[in-house]
């Protein structure tokens, strides 16, 4: 469990000001027993993070997001004591595409009673171009 911000404000900036995170970042097609690494592998990086005050009921009523109640799909069982129950998840693809910029498949759950945002994103791009694995 990875509980530090600055990875993911480079990859999710549109997003604003994160706290309190914990995330993952993994190959979920890796099972640690194959002979040979995966040539090409893709990072899952999932996990949820705090906005300020206020910042999701800002961000869900901007027109044209579409946001409609959607429970975050599957989330790994690390993550589950950080993903409140019952917060009333939101989601929207216009949203969505916002954040990735259409370079790599993400989804962005946002409650507005707690003001958490939980991502699930497949190598998602640092907006300066550059693409290390953490």
């Amino acid at each position: 469990m990875r509980t530090d911000v600055e990875p993911l404000q480079r990859r999710f900036p549109g997003i604003g000001s994160l706290s309190d995170p914990h995330w993952l970042g993994y190959d979920p097609n890796d099972s640690g027993r194959e002979p040979i690494p995966d040539q090409d592998p893709r990072i899952r990086v999932v996990g949820t993070a705090r906005l300020p005050a206020g910042a999701v009921r800002s961000i869900v009523s901007t027109p044209g997001y579409a946001f409609e109640p959607s429970a975050p799909a599957r989330p790994p069982k690390e993550l589950a004591a950080f993903l409140p129950e019952h917060a009333g998840w939101l989601a929207g693809a216009g949203y969505d595409s916002r954040i990735t910029g259409a370079r790599y498949p993400g989804r962005f759950h946002l409650a507005p009673a707690t003001d958490r945002v939980c991502f699930d994103t497949v190598d998602p791009a640092i907006v300066d171009g550059s693409h290390p694995r953490q």
